[in-house]
């Protein structure tokens, strides 16, 4: 008997029921008109509230930075790494993309002014009107989960009137997709939830769309995974109470599982996958976030051809090393010294194919008997393999003799006991020392065991440990700064997870090798390992987002509106994203209310009281519990976080938070006659679009004054910059400049001869001007220089800020093959010899500096690359 046989096998209904479900159906299908009806005027109402001045202003906003130039290089298709799913940076690409954009715009600082060709206000308007949909959803939401439409409307409303809300749908940022999909999510849910029949087309249909809904979510951040979360428990929840049914067979029951599985497992799950999928198939060339991608997958966006490479490694060989934990970089060094520490040679992690990658792996100790294991091409000589366990020593062919090094000296920027500096040391006729041993530690992997016990490039993953500090060759995502050309630090480091000290062979070559040598192909990652190598890295960098922002807040600031985020500033206008007080204030009271007045039910059914109030309460309990089950999904997470986190990340969870108060008001008002709850609608609407008036400026970029700004200045943690508002010129405006000058040196305000304003970066330029004046006058008459005087002593009126000493600037040690040394060592007989580096700082002033000599180093022959 299949599932339909089963179904039409039960009882038929009695004929009174039959009835009363063709009125019920009747009468729902015309409150369902009227739901219709009443939500698409809030769209309508909501359009010109999120649409208000979105041209404005005509400067990249805040993180418009940053998806404004994804667009870019979706057009341009270029690769690019960000910490979030592609879906809606997809829907901005395809907007840009249709409306003419070329690419060739980057959004690289906010306040750059955007070209006339970049159509960044269709850019912004379709994230709007997905903000605009949010409010007949949250109206419809409301609905179905039966509750009046007094208490919907002012929902929605308070969704449409939120000064946050508004801020973040109307730019080129992700926060408005989604929360459109969350949104959806939750309406399809609930309209599915609610349903009194099964496996019909309406059945069938919202749970598809909850599924969909879910997909986008997850597709658009990885907040969605709380979305998830909630519909989670709430299906589980659902098929619990299935499963007490004695009339659901366990066909039928397997039929509820399976048919939930593929909607809100599969499809999601396949949504995911599909937006990486046109992700990675648009971004074909080569770009700025390849370096977060293997390898071979940069090889492959570069247009570079397989390169097959010898298999063995012997002693002799010259090869490229590259690490297999953060970026796959390659062991990489370069003629430029650290700045600090032995201000030996510069080690780094360098993400792209370079000469200085090359390194030659040589046997540590020449002492031990050389084991014949290979023919070379000549016939004649034999080859050792490098094998696992065995002390070798790398030279580094561009600037041979020097050697990978370490030593007891703290990493530049790492700088912590177990953290070592890495460099290339040596010198002419220097084999090298102790500290240029390394241990090769080869992983065992039973499927190649061969690659186990000997040293093969692009199968054998290795650690190099150095046999004195006992510390292993180590990589992470720190940056050296601008003397190491922002490049990743290399250390030695003693105590590390095992992933990050694996190293890799790339290529190899060495021309004694015979002809007939075994060769690896070079593998060119499929999507799914590009995929899974692209979330590795997306999760890494997400975790390590640590860095202090001045507008950061933690969680506990966001439900009391404690924060602000400023999202653009010029001298007379300003975006901050400030949300309406009133609607978040009064839905965090909804939340804990619901809290109180369920743990206080609960303590006294525990005592024997039944506390039903006609069904009312767990009417309550079970609508505005769902709500609050979702804002508790997305909001207590992020108190574990340690990344940087922003009001903004508040957005989902305040939505369900009106969405509980929308089921509060509707309880509250259950037994109020209706005039009366019309007045109450009205006069809570009056005072949420009034709120949302009063804070607009800040949300539209509009006119203010200083008196309004500072009158709706109720806390002092929001920082609203009131004195934007004060025109330029009036006498407040330059109190208010005065005063700043006299606490940041970098805003001092003079005033010339003509009694013209200028800062002291123009007094600084005029004075270099001045100097370089007098250098090229110093030929003038008298009377040219009494002129000069009388200038100078014009300038020395003026107070000039000290300026900070700049840093000395490192050359290379080695330059076209020659040292820079000196006869002797400094007389204080200590670590600070005189060099070209700098002098002992604990010497003398007078002490007389002995003149350099230069010796000729012999360049050292190596292979062609």
């Amino acid at each position: 008997m299949n599932f339909k046989t089963e179904i039409r096998q039960r009882k038929p209904a009695p004929t009174a029921v039959l009835t009363a479900d063709k009125e019920y159906t009747k009468k729902t299908v015309v409150n369902r008109n009227n739901n219709n009806l009443i939500a698409a005027l809030l769209f309508l109402v909501s359009l010109p509230v999120r649409f208000k001045n979105v041209a404005l202003p005509a400067q990249v906003v805040f993180d418009e930075v940053h998806f404004g130039k994804y667009a870019a290089y979706y057009i341009r298709r270029s690769f690019f790494f960000d910490v979030h799913p592609p879906l809606a940076k997809l829907l901005i690409a395809f907007v840009a993309w249709i409306s003419g954009f070329k690419g060739d715009f980057d959004f690289a600082e906010i306040g750059n002014v955007i070209p006339e060709n970049v159509p960044y206000v269709q850019m912004r308007a379709f994230g709007a009107l997905f903000g605009a949909l949010i409010v007949p959803l949250s109206y419809l939401t409301i609905r179905d989960a039966g509750h009046s439409k007094i208490a919907a409307t002012l929902t929605a409303l308070a969704i449409c009137f939120e000064n946050g809300l508004i801020t973040n749908n109307r730019l080129v940022l992700l926060d408005a997709y989604l929360l459109f999909f969350i949104a959806f999510t939750v309406f399809s849910w609930n309209r599915f939830y609610n349903l009194k029949r099964s496996f019909d087309r309406s059945w069938y249909f919202w749970l598809l769309c909850s599924g969909i809904g879910l997909g986008c979510t997850v597709s658009t951040k990885w907040v969605g995974l709380f979305t998830v979360a909630t519909i989670g428990v709430s299906t589980i929840r659902q098929l619990w109470k299935i499963l007490g049914d004695i009339t659901v067979t366990k066909r039928l029951y397997a039929l509820h599982f399976f048919s939930r599985a593929i909607c809100l497992i599969i499809v999601p799950v396949s949504i995911y996958i599909g937006s990486f999928y046109i992700h990675l198939s648009i971004l074909d060339k080569s770009g700025p976030g390849e370096s977060y991608m293997e390898m071979q997958t940069q090889n492959e966006l570069k247009g570079y051809y397989p390169i097959d490479t010898p298999r063995p490694i012997v002693y002799g060989s010259i090869i490229t090393i590259r690490h297999l934990e953060t970026t796959g970089g390659f062991l990489h060094s370069h003629k430029a010294n650290y700045a600090e520490g032995s201000q030996q040679q510069q080690v780094t992690l360098y993400p792209h194919r370079d000469n200085n990658n090359w390194w030659r792996v040589l046997k540590s100790d020449n002492s031990e008997e050389p084991k014949n294991d290979l023919l070379a091409s000549d016939n004649t000589t034999w080859l050792q393999y490098v094998r696992a366990g065995e002390t070798i020593r790398l030279e580094h062919v561009e600037t041979a003799p020097l050697k990978l090094h370490s030593h007891d000296i703290p990493a530049p920027v790492t700088d912590t006991d177990y953290n070592k500096e890495v460099s290339a040391y040596g010198f002419p006729n220097h084999e090298g020392d102790a500290n240029d041993n390394w241990l090769l530690k080869i992983d065992e992997d039973s499927r190649i065991p061969e690659a186990s016990q000997f040293l093969q490039a692009r199968r054998s993953k290795f650690r190099l440990m150095h046999t004195y500090q006992d510390c292993y060759l180590y990589a992470s995502y720190e940056r050296l700064p601008d003397w190491g050309y922002d490049q990743q630090e290399i250390s030695c480091i003693s105590e590390a997870l095992k992933p990050k000290t694996m190293w890799q062979i790339d290529e190899s070559q060495n021309p004694m090798l015979p002809e007939n040598v075994v060769m690896e192909p070079e593998h060119r990652p499929d999507f799914l390992q590009k995929f899974l190598r692209l979330h590795k890295a997306m999760w890494t960098i997400n975790s390590e987002l640590t860095d202090t922002h001045p507008f950061e807040s933690r969680p506990h600031e966001w439900p009391l509106l404690l924060s602000v985020i400023s999202f653009w500033q010029t001298e007379t206008n300003q975006i901050i994203l400030l949300g309406n007080p009133l609607v978040y204030w009064s839905s965090t009271v909804a939340v804990l209310t619901f809290f109180i007045l369920y743990g206080f039910f609960q303590l006294r059914q525990k005592r024997g009281f039944q506390d039903s109030f006609g069904g009312l309460r767990t009417y309550y309990e079970t609508s505005a519990g769902f709500f609050v089950m979702a804002w508790t999904f997305h909001y207590l997470p992020f108190f574990k976080m340690e990344r940087q986190l922003f009001i903004h990340h508040y957005m989902p969870s305040l939505y369900f938070a009106v969405l509980t108060l929308g089921v509060g008001l509707d309880i509250l008002l259950r037994r109020f006659p209706r005039l009366m709850k019309l007045g109450v609608l009205v006069l809570s609407s009056v005072c949420v679009i009034y709120t949302w008036w009063v804070y607009s400026p800040l949300a539209y970029s509009g006119e203010w004054s200083l008196a309004q700004c500072e009158s709706v200045s109720l806390l002092k943690s929001w920082g609203l910059s009131c004195e934007t508002y004060t025109p330029l010129g009036s006498p407040e405006r330059l109190i208010m400049e005065d005063v700043e000058a006299t606490t940041k040196e970098s805003e001092i305000v003079y005033v010339n001869e003509e009694g013209e304003r200028i800062t002291h970066e123009d007094v600084h330029q005029q004075h270099i001007y001045d100097d370089n004046e007098e250098d090229d006058d110093d030929d003038e008459d008298d009377e040219d220089d009494e002129d000069g005087e009388e200038e100078d002593k014009a300038e020395d009126s003026i107070p000039m800020p000290t300026d900070a000493p700049e840093p000395p600037e490192y050359e290379p040690e080695f330059i076209d093959g020659k040292e820079v040394v000196y006869e002797d060592d400094d007389e204080d007989e200590d670590e600070w010899p005189r060099t070209i580096y700098g002098v002992d700082p604990d010497a003398d002033e007078d002490d007389e500096v002995k003149p350099l000599t230069v010796r000729k180093i012999p360049l050292t022959k190596h292979l062609d690359l």
